[in-house]
């Protein structure tokens, strides 16, 4: 493709510096990217965007003001490869105009993101709805900006609510989504959950045998008949105990982890997937670690993000072996934020002792090697450390947690302290980061 100009006739202040929100409309649908332009002492100008058509490539600009006209060229991130062409006009406070992209005709308006409020907002929402799938066509429940705190309730995973009342169908429904105002393809929402509690007294798990994903083909197993599935949930204490157990378990009690089982954003272009399954985008990771105190980062495909939460468990261990924690629904209360054009395509997590990268695969095999790759790009972004000195780093402090083993895919959890992370020199962080889920991190 020859290279190809976009052409932005200004009217007025031709300060284009900053973030744009640009709507590209295509044959066939429409997409919104983010597009941030810099302009360096000389007069140049250069940027970046998410892919204004969803054709996974990310661009970037290069070009001069001329006459008040903006002449930039539309390449891959190598910075050679032309993508296309706009005439974009300015209307008021918003750029419009047509153009092509890979030789595609489209129509193009861009706007300033949202101002802000001056104060973060504390929303109470109690959900109406509730979706079971992640997609870019469920509508926004709410729309909140960077710094709110929203409190809110969730559903079980057959669809129960706080009084066990049927509140939606089964099916792993989540409140949300939630739209966060200026989150665009390329970066990242933190998610900050400052509370997950049971919000009743009751809780159902399966539990007459082991999936048989977690055992050696042909292991035996006779599960009893009408082995009871309830649990009885004392939220003062925070345990729980077996409904009608066997004599041998009648002294049985737990000590309760609330946690979320799924949490996760809208995937790539229009896909949309069944809230019990999981990839780069989270969904139902089943990690017994996102519970009170955690962060959760997550990759945006999508503008907004549409974050959506759900599958409350009172208590899981590692793998989930039975195909259920204690199912019951909760209160919970998170704080969100945004991280500009950085993006590690697949989610990450942090708490007081640990940062950690979830690998999800088809194989527990592969989801260790995506889950070492993406501690290991972490470390390559956010300390600038070279192969060798991952590979003399992670030998001695990686630790893996087999977080979810029985679903159609596999999450493995790699994690390091943060105590050995304060013994390396933590360098400014990059204005941009691009990591490929499998590959390496393009850094600016």
């Amino acid at each position: 493709m020859n290279v190809l100009l976009m052409l932005l006739a200004l009217s007025g202040d031709p300060d284009l510096a900053g973030r744009w929100e640009v709507t590209t409309t295509y044959p066939g649908g429409s997409f919104v990217a983010g597009l941030d332009l810099q302009k360096d002492a000389s007069g140049k100008f250069t940027g970046k965007s998410g892919y204004l058509v969803p054709d996974g490539f990310f661009y970037s600009y290069s070009g001069t003001l001329e006459k008040g006209t903006l002449q930039l060229q539309i390449l891959q991130p190598d910075g050679t490869t032309s993508m296309g062409s706009l005439a974009l006009k300015a209307k008021g406070k918003e750029l419009i105009g047509t153009g092509t992209v890979r030789q595609v005709p489209v129509t193009v308006s861009a706007r300033r993101p949202l101002p802000r409020p001056a104060a973060p907002r504390v929303i109470d929402f109690e959900p109406k709805v509730f979706y079971h799938n992640f997609t870019v066509t469920n509508p926004p429940a709410l729309r909140i900006f960077p710094g709110d705190t929203v409190r809110t309730s969730t559903v079980d995973a057959m669809g129960g609510g706080k009084d066990s009342s049927q509140r939606s169908l089964p099916g792993n429904r989540q409140t949300g989504p939630f739209y966060i105002e200026g989150a665009m393809i390329g970066d990242t929402v933190a998610v900050h959950f400052s509370r997950i509690r049971p919000n009743r007294d009751s809780a159902f798990q399966y539990r007459a045998s082991i999936s048989e994903v977690a055992l050696p083909p042909g292991y035996p197993q006779q599960p009893r008949d009408a082995w009871s599935w309830l649990w009885k949930i004392d939220r003062e204490r925070l345990v729980a105990t077996p409904v009608d157990p066997s004599e041998k378990l009648k002294r049985l009690e737990v000590k309760l982890v609330p946690m979320l089982g799924v949490v996760g954003v809208a995937p790539y272009w229009d896909q949309a997937i069944s809230a019990g399954h999981l990839g780069q985008f989270g969904g139902n990771l089943d990690y017994n670690q996102i519970r009170e105190g955690v962060t959760v980062y997550l990759p945006v495909y999508q503008a907004g993000a549409l974050l959506g939460m759900g599958d409350g468990h009172a208590l899981q261990g590692d793998g989930e072996i039975t195909g259920q924690g204690l199912e019951t629904s909760m209160d919970v209360e998170f704080t969100v934020d945004l991280i500009p054009g950085h993006l590690m395509d697949q989610p990450w997590l942090e708490n007081d002792e640990y940062v950690m990268a979830a690998g999800v695969g088809g194989s527990l095999t592969e989801a260790l090697q995506r889950a070492t790759g993406g501690l290991s790009n972490w470390l390559r972004a956010y300390y600038l450390l070279d192969t060798s000195e991952i590979a003399t780093v992670l030998p001695n402090a990686i630790r893996y947690d087999v977080a979810e083993v029985v679903d159609g895919e596999v999450n493995v959890v790699a994690k390091i302290r943060k105590e050995t992370l304060a013994q390396l020199p933590k360098p400014e962080r990059p204005k941009s980061v691009f990591c490929r889920q499998g590959g390496g991190c393009l850094l600016n």
